[in-house]
């Protein structure tokens, strides 16, 4: 493997639980009644057009103007109090020897504030690629391949550590090698048939950090 990829929320930024509770408050205001914890697992990995479409398929509401700005006051006022960076990924990123990237479905302005809030943007300098700049979000495989282009490596020889299923979806569709941090949850591998030997599962930051020693793509 010639370079890393990481995603952002969940991997990085332990940002996952404060956009959901940021989203159930917002909802709440404008009538939806939905818990921070089913909005979390409902959405993880998925693009905000993704969750805006989840909203309106499912609960038959549609996000207004309105809404999304609240709901983009509102994660700003929760993020500097509650954000913190995903514990142990520090070290991982730190002793990268491979050129390395962050690869987000997350919404450009909030990866960067993020990775600056959590001291890791300095890491990545230009390298951090969104949903925004290509075709299509994950599952697809778009922003792992801008990634790897952008690093100047085939995507064959990128490694990927992801937290979610879309995005392990996205990496194998873009030919990469993928560490599946599952935090601890169950992960089942049957969606990806075929491509099930290019997938760790690592349910600990520590299992991500000898996955990446064995590979050597740390030091």
């Amino acid at each position: 493997m010639k370079a890393l990829i990481f995603d952002c929320d969940g991997v990085l930024v332990d940002s996952e639980p404060v956009y959901a509770k940021a989203f159930s408050a917002t909802l709440a205001a404008f009538g939806l009644s939905l818990p921070a914890a089913m909005l979390q697992s409902s959405l993880q990995g998925k693009s905000m057009s993704d969750c805006y479409r989840w909203l309106a398929k499912h609960w038959q509401f549609t996000v207004t103007e309105a809404f999304e700005q609240e709901l983009f006051a509102e994660t700003d006022r929760l993020l500097p109090e509650l954000l913190q960076p995903i514990d142990g990924i520090l070290d991982v990123v730190k002793s990268a020897i491979v050129p390395k990237a962050v690869a987000s479905n997350g919404v450009r302005r909030s990866v960067e504030n993020n990775l600056a809030s959590c001291h890791l943007a300095q890491y990545f300098g230009e390298h951090v690629y969104t949903a925004s700049q290509v075709a299509k979000p994950k599952p697809a495989p778009d922003v792992y391949a801008f990634a790897a282009s952008q690093l100047g490596v085939a995507a064959s020889d990128c490694a990927v550590i992801e937290d979610s299923a879309l995005g392990v979806q996205a990496a194998l569709a873009a030919g990469m090698q993928v560490c599946w941090l599952t935090h601890g949850r169950e992960a089942s591998l049957n969606f990806v048939g075929c491509a099930q030997a290019r997938v760790t599962v690592a349910p600990t930051i520590d299992e991500v950090y000898r996955w990446a020693k064995a590979h050597k793509l740390i030091a």
